[in-house]
């Protein structure tokens, strides 16, 4: 039961939305799309039953196209959903190492793509072969989404031309200026390439670095876990027992102002009704949810005479 419960809250994650809200659209317009045709049928052919039959045939025809389309797009949302968790949860992950593992890291990814089987490190930055030439490849850990310096990418550049390589790769966990690209678009012998986090996250995917389907289900689980945390809070906040008196506030100004302005009289009418009705159902869920009081230890607890 707990195992089923937790595959309807990820469906529901993957959908965008609640499986009640799904089924009511679904009857609503199943219903609608019924009464339409069989009305239509009955005006064209005047028999009865031949409407139900033809009604009946076309919205079975209609559900079955409808039902194969949002399989299909409900995969894609599927797996739109997990890669984005998944990716999200490395980026944070990287974001979270110091310069040393982020190197480490990259030299780990690097390895797993084809081409490269060698990877000398020279302090900060990592040698290797690609295409039988040399590549050299500086590793920046910018932290939060730090935007990189065209003066510390023009250094780099220049230093690698010096050093006859052939090819110049810089990795970050940052953003790239305008004047960064057009840095790395300038022709010449040094072929430039910038990669950023997003990026380099579809490398390691591609790459098979990112998480295994149960953690990735643990990753969704906790943020589904989060998000109705949020919702409680927000709830808890809206139908707080001080709140009681603002919706009576409100309620009886709107109520004032519709005495005030003839023109205006429905609408603060309604308006004020639905404070008041706010008011009573906050007043109604605190009665029936008490809110227990918070034991606060005592910094200076009275001493325990023993008898």
């Amino acid at each position: 039961m707990q195992k089923w419960l937790e595959n309807l809250r990820r469906n529901s994650f993957y959908r965008g939305k609640s499986l009640p809200a799904l089924l009511f659209n679904i009857v609503f317009a199943e219903l609608s799309l019924f009464v339409i045709g069989y009305l239509w049928f009955v005006q064209r052919t005047k028999i009865p039953l031949l409407s139900l039959f033809l009604t009946l045939t076309v919205l079975g025809l209609m559900t079955t196209a409808f039902v194969f389309r949002y399989r299909k797009s409900y995969v894609k949302k599927k797996a739109e959903a997990r890669r984005k968790a998944a990716g999200e949860f490395i980026a944070e992950e990287l974001k979270q190492l110091n310069k040393e593992e982020f190197q480490w890291q990259i030299m780990r990814l690097l390895l797993k793509l084809d081409g490269i089987t060698d990877i000398n490190c020279n302090g900060d930055i990592l040698e290797t072969t690609i295409e039988d030439k040399k590549a050299v490849i500086a590793c920046h850990h910018a932290g939060l989404e730090k935007e990189i310096s065209p003066r510390c990418l023009s250094a780099f550049l220049n230093q690698a031309k010096l050093s006859g390589y052939s090819y110049a790769i810089y990795i970050t966990t940052g953003t790239y200026s305008e004047a960064c690209k057009d840095l790395a678009n300038k022709k010449g012998s040094l072929q430039v390439q910038l990669l950023d986090m997003e990026i380099l996250l579809d490398i390691m995917e591609d790459a098979g670095m990112f998480p295994d389907d149960k953690t990735i289900d643990r990753i969704i689980d906790k943020e589904i876990f989060n998000r109705r945390e949020k919702l409680q809070a927000v709830k808890k906040e809206i139908l707080a027992p001080k709140r009681i008196r603002t919706y009576l506030g409100y309620s009886l100004f709107f109520f004032v102002l519709s005495r005030l302005f003839d023109r205006m009289s429905l609408y603060y009418l309604i308006v004020a009704a639905a404070f008041l009705a706010l008011a009573v159902l906050t007043w109604f869920y605190n009665r029936k949810n008490p809110e227990k009081p918070e034991e606060q230890g005592l910094l200076l607890k009275k001493p325990v005479h023993k008898a």
